[in-house]
């Protein structure tokens, strides 16, 4: 597996150098990668980054420029800088805005797209007083089949969002550099995964602002499939779900928050297509699942402490009776669920659930809803 990323060389004060890190390298070269951002690059408008350097983690065969010479003629100069393994987005993030000399930094992951103007409409935002970085919201853009309709509906980062917001996007974002380096960049985060969460928070507590630009967005272009999804998905929500009950807080609180938390995107669902919900339901029952296992892990062997277990076997009674009636949903189901790491659930239903998920789950999903989805499984499987 490999990662690529860029950064700048140095240039003129006014022009933004590039970073940026990036998929594998499987994905990235499917997708033209990060040629396709240099492909990119020949349409942006009135701003263009000083130097790109390409950032290759550990793969067998290093990353190359391939791009017409009329158009790398056109392009700024272009570093490859290669590491012998691969260490991760935040590793990959880090060394491009290391390398960095101009005014301002722009991360770019290379499944990302956007439009000519981005970069030009961005710059403003950026440079205003007390801005520590600015982007734009990302739509995810891969065909117009039901798993990329509900990418696009459920997964649109920061949608509608203008001026001041909490957090900006990982996957393109533009930093003053003088302010990166003033909260010390990703110093001090060694995990793999969120360190978008990880620079946003940074920032703030700073003083610095966050600046969501509405009239343009980015593109993740890059074509996940439906169990990818609800891990990707999970990883970041699951992680403060599990930090919650490592505080101490009850089970059932946290469960009733991973419930409330799909209450939107289950109605947004409903409205679009009602055959979407399925994804909503994987998700929703691994996320469910995970929980109580993470529950029960905790209280292994500590004297009186059944909660987890209990819980666990309560939620799996009552996903199985609430998948009964629709055979084929749960055959689907519960195959999904075997490829993210649960065990089948229990045949034995003679005796009524403690814990009633159909009711739980009533607000966007009903008799109605669960025969469209039955109806449309082969094209939400497909």
């Amino acid at each position: 597996m490999s990662r690529y990323g860029c950064s700048a060389r140095p240039g003129p004060a006014r022009t933004p150098g590039l970073s940026s890190a990036a998929p594998d390298l499987s994905t990235a070269r499917g997708h033209g990668g990060m040629g396709g951002i240099g492909n990119t690059g020949r349409r942006w408008s009135r701003a263009t980054p000083a130097t790109r350097r390409f950032r290759n983690d550990g793969s067998a065969e290093p990353f190359t420029p391939d791009l017409p010479e009329e158009v790398a003629e056109r392009l700024p100069p272009i570093e490859v800088v290669r590491v012998p393994e691969n260490r991760g987005n935040t590793h990959a993030r880090a060394l491009g805005a290391a390398r960095a000399a101009t005014r301002f930094i722009l991360s770019v992951d290379a499944d990302i797209r956007f439009p000519a103007h981005w970069l030009a409409v961005c710059l403003p935002a950026a440079a205003r007083p007390g801005v520590g970085m600015a982007g734009t919201a990302i739509r995810p853009r891969t065909g117009d089949d039901l798993l990329s309709r509900y990418l696009e509906l459920t997964y649109t980062l920061n949608r509608g969002a203008s001026g001041s917001v909490p957090f900006l996007p990982g996957g393109a974002w533009l930093a003053r550099r003088d302010a990166f380096e003033a909260v010390g960049g990703f110093s001090g985060y060694e995990e793999r995964y969120g360190q978008d969460a990880y620079l946003s928070r940074r920032l703030r507590e700073n003083g610095y602002l966050l600046w969501a630009v509405d009239g343009v967005e980015a593109f993740e272009v890059r074509r996940i499939g439906r169990l990818q999804m609800v891990r990707r998905g999970w990883r970041w929500q699951g992680h403060h779900m599990k930090a919650a009950l490592d505080e101490g807080r009850p089970l059932d609180e946290v469960l009733n928050v991973v419930l409330y938390s799909m209450r939107e995107r289950m109605l947004r669902s409903r409205a679009a297509d009602p055959r979407l919900l399925y994804f909503d339901l994987l998700y929703a029952l691994h996320a469910l699942l995970d929980t109580v296992a993470h529950a029960s892990a905790r209280t292994e062997g500590q004297a009186g402490q059944t909660g987890g277990d209990g819980a666990r076997a309560t939620l799996r009674h009552a996903a199985a009776a609430f998948l009964a009636p629709w055979p084929q949903l749960c055959t689907a189901l519960c195959a999904d669920l075997a490829e993210l790491g649960h065990a089948p659930l229990p045949t034995d239903l003679a005796a009524a659930p403690p814990f009633d998920l159909a009711a739980a789950l009533s607000f966007a999903v009903g008799a109605d809803e669960l025969a469209a989805v039955c109806g449309g499984l082969g094209e939400v499987l497909g």
